[in-house]
């Protein structure tokens, strides 16, 4: 099962093309499983997710798992297609220690695939195959 997890994730990594990454910022507040807030006072959308909001199913454990990730680390940032969402947000992919959170938060069940935007997400299809075996394996919300 790890070993089925690591494959997804390194192929996962392998298919992104080299980015430009943004930072290092450090993470002063995780607001949900979603979004997050950076010491250049910026409110920062985790890009091609969506995490459970607060009435439903694994709203409190996706937070908390975003929030033992990042919270009071140096974090850097890639840009999406789209430089900011509707609120205002800036929309990133979150990168930490090498990993990138946005497909971990996939990957474990903390989040899924944000389909309204697929045209948007330059990693949506990468990010349905996380998806696929999180929801395959009932991890996290999937179990919901």
């Amino acid at each position: 099962m790890k070993l089925n997890i690591l494959i997804l994730l390194s192929l996962f990594l392998l298919s992104c093309t080299s980015p430009e990454f943004e930072g290092p910022y450090r993470v002063t507040k995780v607001t949900d499983g979603d979004t997050l807030q950076i010491n250049y006072k910026e409110t920062i959308r985790l890009s091609g997710i969506n995490s459970p909001e607060k009435e439903e199913c694994y709203y409190n454990k996706s937070k908390n798992f975003l929030n033992e990730l990042v919270l009071n680390q140096e974090i850097f940032l890639e840009k999406d297609y789209t430089n900011k969402g509707r609120y205002g947000r800036l929309l990133r992919y979150v990168h930490f220690n090498n990993k990138d959170i946005n497909a971990q938060l996939i990957l474990t069940g903390n989040a899924r695939v944000y389909d309204k935007y697929a045209h948007d997400t330059k990693k949506y299809a990468e990010l349905k195959k996380l998806e696929s075996h999180a929801k395959k394996n009932k991890f996290g919300l999937w179990a919901c």
